[in-house]
């Protein structure tokens, strides 16, 4: 019992194998239940304690529960990775294909392919570009296009890593190519924006017909100072910016803000700003107001 226990120290979740393995039974995980020391998460996988509810520790038991070669995927994926567009905490994993638990409440993918993988936040998960090219066909197109943006932009992968993993595993019987290859296009030609709201802004713009800007416009004043514009057209003198919630908050922000401004327009550059707020919920009305004044 003392090498079950050493064997399991520090261990929030447990399976029936490791307790087997170190000298523990069935009777002694019955008798634990029954006195409710553990908790039954999965077949074959026990809490040592009431549950936590958190999201991190379900993907853990489920991998545990469908044993070898499982890996989180997918839509959790994305989340796990922390990308732009999704908030939704589904359990998703990816198995091996012979694999047979099927954890109870788990969204299961079974493959024969050897998936690329690494280990994010102490859980197997596939590779970043993997798990963009797996929602590809599962998740809206500004969805992926985002998180495609934030990989980029967190540094995460490139548009390069991007292809060969889509000409290495996007052939036969996978869907999404031809989405995730959108989507690289669009990173190739323009790179990635500063933030969602950005990449919102950018897609609606394509969407209609405008333009396409150059993405942090670099500006070099008459004083000297620099400043980056999320959306430029040089030829035309015009920006476009896209301001979270903090953009005026403070009288420091906002002199500084007013002297970029003043900046910019003596460097023959007149800007338009949006709020993220509106962007998300008027996104019509945003574009309208960049066509008038790109026409203009």
């Amino acid at each position: 019992m003392k090498e079950l226990e050493r064997s399991l120290r520090g261990a929030t979740l447990v399976t029936r194998a490791q307790v087997l393995g170190a000298g523990g039974s069935d009777d002694m995980i019955r008798a634990r239940i029954q006195a409710s020391w553990w908790e039954p998460f999965h077949a074959g996988v026990y809490r040592r304690g009431p549950r936590s509810g958190e999201w991190h520790e379900a993907l853990a038991a489920a991998l545990l529960a469908a044993g070898p070669g499982s890996l989180v995927s997918h839509r959790a994926g994305f989340v796990l990775w922390g990308l732009d567009g999704l908030q939704s905490h589904l359990v998703e994993i990816t198995v091996p294909y012979g694999s047979r638990p099927v954890p109870s409440g788990v969204i299961r993918h079974r493959t024969r392919r050897q998936m690329p993988a690494t280990i994010l936040r102490g859980l197997r998960v596939t590779t970043v570009e993997r798990t963009l090219l797996d929602c590809a066909p599962m998740v809206p197109f500004a969805v992926l296009a985002k998180g495609a943006d934030a990989a980029v932009r967190m540094g995460l992968t490139d548009p390069a890593a991007l292809c060969k993993t889509m000409s290495e595993q996007g052939g036969r019987g996978v869907q999404g190519t031809k989405r995730l290859a959108r989507v690289i296009d669009h990173l190739e030609a323009s790179g990635p924006t500063g933030s969602p709201a950005e990449v919102a802004a950018l897609s609606a713009m394509r969407a209609a017909g405008l333009p396409l800007p150059v993405l942090q416009y670099e500006v070099i004043t008459p004083s000297g100072r620099r400043y980056r514009v999320d959306f430029g057209w040089p030829d035309l003198g015009k920006g476009v910016e896209v301001d979270g919630m903090d953009a005026h908050s403070g009288p420091d922000n906002l002199d500084r803000d007013l002297l970029r401004q003043n900046d910019l327009f003596e460097a023959g550059i007149e800007l338009r700003r949006f709020s993220a707020r509106a962007v998300r919920n008027d996104i019509d009305n945003v574009v309208a107001a960049i066509a008038r004044f790109l026409a203009t």
